[in-house]
């Protein structure tokens, strides 16, 4: 009996221990459940194993391929319409959770603008939140997994426009 209810308690703790460690995309989705302007494209494990062994393979020079195998998910969410209310919506959550997501870099030029939030346990990254609304058009790519500051600069300098230099 003593077994049985322990046992219980630890599969309780297990359940609420997963539920707090919602990622970002499902958290912000939740919150935005009735917005059929919302539309959210998860690519598994699996999937990332496939594009790796179809497009990078054996010709990988840069190291793409070992940060993409740290990954565990991927997750998109965009929206065509109404870009500053779901910008803001999403940067809102991730400043709410401040003691979760630390933003990492930023940018605001006229209707185009951007934000990199990570989560970080003990030393590594174990979440990526890019933001980015352009005009009316709203995204957000959420990754999962093992991530180093390597793999952040790459998505920075790819995904974030370069600063303007003064004339």
């Amino acid at each position: 009996m003593k077994l049985r209810l322990w046992f219980s308690g630890a599969v309780f703790l297990l359940v609420a221990i997963i539920a707090q460690a919602q990622d970002f995309v499902s958290k912000y989705m939740d919150e935005n459940a009735g917005d059929s302007t919302l539309t959210r494209i998860s690519v598994s494990p699996k999937m990332m194993e496939e594009i790796l062994e179809s497009s990078v393979g054996k010709n990988d020079t840069t190291g793409v391929a070992d940060i993409i195998a740290k990954l565990k998910s991927m997750q998109i969410v965009n929206s065509r319409e109404e870009g500053d209310t779901h910008f803001r919506r999403a940067e809102a959550l991730a400043r709410k959770n401040s003691a979760r997501f630390k933003e990492l870099a930023s940018y605001d030029e006229g209707n185009d603008r951007g934000r990199i939030f990570v989560r970080e346990q003990k030393d590594h990254i174990v979440e990526l939140v890019l933001l980015r609304q352009e005009a009316s058009q709203f995204t957000v790519i959420n990754f999962t997994g093992d991530m180093n500051r390597d793999f952040i600069e790459q998505l920075r300098h790819t995904m974030l426009p370069a600063p303007k230099e003064d004339k």
